[in-house]
């Protein structure tokens, strides 16, 4: 196992996709492809999930990554323990971000690339999550900093929370609707609807709400179909099957044109579903200090 090949491995981990961390090693992609092939046949484990368009690490991955980041940082340590003048971020400990699916995220990516002009050697490790289990992961270690749902967080006093983008409830329709004509609406004006909701282990919050919300009002929420992702349910508003809800961090101004659709806003009075920036105190250290102290500053 060398160390060359376990360079390898972390640039891939951190740039999710093979193209990518060839390009910055200046390897052909086959070569990067044969030595990560290499290493998995040597821990006889599979450490990345590989799809058309996209890699991520198996659990395994995770593990290992976390390993091989310790050993780095140490090698590295004593590469340079007799310079004058040590960086501190060529010892910097990757960061694992979790997000949310199908939210504008375009704001943290902007964010995080401005944060690496002062600190260029600082990894990050990008991962999609569920809100429960960007929650659960964030008190575990699993993750160092998320961008989640505040609801999420209201019951734990170690989260350090930052408001990140402001976040409502929504409702799409074809463009044909009754409604659809309405800049705003209540609760109580979609109790003859068919809906088209999430599944439940996919964001329960919304469909929890939204259904405490049907019955608050007097009526019980009639769900057509249930899907696993905001594409999928749009495209069958587009096509009449029902009406979906979505958040407005999701709606990039796009969606309407995209799936020829009108999106209304719903009223509420909760600030719950607003996504935050946050850490756990508990797992702190100066460097992700610096980067949450960034964020807040630069929202």
């Amino acid at each position: 196992m060398k160390l060359t090949t376990l360079n390898y491995f972390v640039k891939v981990a951190t740039e999710s996709s093979f193209t990518k961390a060839s390009e910055k090693l200046y390897i052909s992609q086959p070569t990067l492809s044969r030595h990560i092939q290499e290493l998995e046949a040597e821990l006889g484990v599979a450490l990345f999930i590989r799809r058309s368009h996209t890699i991520t690490l198996t659990r395994a991955g995770e593990q290992f990554l976390a390993e091989v980041n310790d050993i780095l940082t140490r090698v590295d340590k004593l590469a340079h323990m007799f310079d004058e003048q040590e960086s501190p971020d060529r010892t910097a400990q990757i960061i694992k971000i979790g997000y949310l699916s199908n939210f504008n995220m375009s704001k943290m990516y902007e964010l995080l690339e401005r944060f690496k002009i002062s600190h260029p050697h600082v990894p990050f490790l990008m991962k999609q999550d569920t809100p429960m289990k960007l929650a659960d992961g964030l008190l575990s270690g699993q993750y160092d900093l998320v961008f989640n749902l505040l609801t999420y967080f209201q019951s734990s006093d170690t989260v350090e929370k930052a408001i990140f983008l402001e976040n409502h409830l929504q409702i799409a329709m074809p463009v044909n609707h009754a409604l659809s004509h309405k800049k705003k609406l209540r609760f109580s004006d979609l109790s003859q609807e068919t809906f088209i909701l999430l599944e439940r282990q996919q964001s329960p919050v919304i469909v929890d709400y939204v259904v405490g919300q049907g019955l608050k009002n007097g009526f019980n929420l009639k769900a057509n179909s249930y899907v696993k992702d905001l594409d999928e349910g749009l495209s069958l508003v587009s096509v009449g099957k029902g009406s979906a809800f979505l958040y407005s961090g999701m709606n990039d101004g796009t969606l309407e044109d995209k799936y020829r659709i009108k999106i209304v806003d719903l009223e509420s009075d909760s600030e719950d579903q607003n996504i935050v920036a946050a850490f756990d105190k508990e797992h702190e250290t100066s460097l992700l200090l610096d980067l949450f102290t960034f964020i807040q500053r630069e929202l």
